[in-house]
């Protein structure tokens, strides 16, 4: 009698901390940083029907210890190469990424058009000086007043659409879309409601993010992530980290995390600096099903990964090591990897050239 009581005590208490954990679990709430007004009425300067949407706030950023120590430099280079346009922009208004520059609006579309927002304090007179002794640059004056400059070697036209935000596109077209645009325009990307949910969704929204709900761009992330274009369609890095899976009897979990790419509406990426940098990979999938599933994929990938640098017998590299810090959470059709890096970490990560 008195180990059954006992016994019906254990099952009793230890069905109190299962729903607690249950309840636990259930409350947890994705909690995502909203999408500020202003940052909102920027996105109708962009395409309906982007490949990709990217935003920068630079402006944040360089007041961040992780600027000038990890940022500043990969920038510089992006500045040059971004398809040539913030180069161009630097020669003609003399702004740039870490000067004037504070937020950066950027989309793609499938037929080649870009859309390129720039927001910050720009010099007019400047500019119109410079296009006006560069052979290299054209005007295009329009009937509402506004100049388009064009600089017809790079096909790149930009123009002001006020005297804190310029308007770029290397198609022309996409510029005189922005001629109409207000605060309250309901254009351009902001109508595009599916695209604008799953921003809504992103986790950090203060310092960079990017999102396609694209397939084809979809695809091509997670055949980079795993790395599923190889002909065996084995999980593999190139470089010192070598993260292929010996066993080709076991189960192809790239393969798999490939064939469920579909069941994605979105993916993004989002960055947040602090006293660590928190770096998300985020995806939007079709149900909760879906959502649970990839999760599952992408922790068996994980677990080969490590599995398989454990079985070469060599000290773990910056690759294993960056695995370890991944989390892994699903809030209903929301899965997000989140991994937090300190400052040596970091350095560890970019002595390796990994980045």
């Amino acid at each position: 009698m008195n180990n059954n009581y006992k016994l019906k005590k254990c099952l009793f208490t230890f069905l109190i901390i299962i729903c607690s954990l249950l309840i636990v679990n259930c409350s947890k709430k994705f909690d995502p940083d909203p999408l500020t007004l202003t940052v909102k009425q920027n996105l109708a300067l962009l395409q309906n029907d982007p490949q990709f949407v990217m935003y920068f706030n630079f402006k944040k950023m360089r007041e961040t210890k992780f600027w000038e120590q990890f940022i500043s430099d990969s920038l510089f280079n992006s500045e040059r190469n971004f398809g040539s346009f913030l180069n161009l922009l630097k020669e003609a208004t003399g702004v740039s990424i870490t000067k004037g520059i504070d937020e950066l609006y950027f989309s793609n579309s499938w037929i080649g058009d870009n859309a390129l927002v720039l927001k910050g304090t720009f010099d007019k007179k400047r500019v119109d000086d410079y296009v006006t002794g560069d052979t290299l640059y054209t005007k295009i004056n329009y009937p509402n007043g506004v100049t388009v400059y064009k600089q017809t070697e790079a096909n790149f036209n930009f123009y002001f659409k006020n005297d804190f935000t310029v308007c770029a596109s290397n198609y022309l077209k996409q510029i005189e879309n922005t001629f109409t645009v207000i605060d309250t325009s309901q254009t351009g990307l902001l109508s595009n409601t599916d695209l604008m949910k799953e921003i809504e969704l992103i986790k950090y929204k203060e310092n960079l993010w990017m999102i396609s709900n694209q397939k084809l761009f979809i695809r091509g992330i997670f055949e980079n992530f795993s790395d599923m274009g190889s002909p065996d369609g084995s999980f593999q890095e190139k470089g010192k980290d070598t993260l292929a899976i010996p066993d080709t009897s076991q189960t192809n979990e790239g393969g798999k995390l490939y064939d469920i790419y579909k069941k994605i509406n979105a993916v993004s990426f989002s960055l947040k600096m602090s006293d660590e940098l928190a770096v998300v990979m985020q995806n939007e999938c079709e149900d909760n099903q879906s959502a649970v599933e990839l999760k599952n994929r992408f922790e068996a990938v994980i677990a080969l990964a490590k599995l398989s640098s454990t079985f070469s017998q060599q000290k773990a590299g910056p690759v294993i090591k960056l695995l370890d810090k991944v989390e892994i959470e699903v809030f209903d059709k929301t899965i997000v990897l989140e991994a937090r890096l300190d400052e040596k970490e970091i350095t560890d990560i970019r002595l390796q050239k990994l980045f």
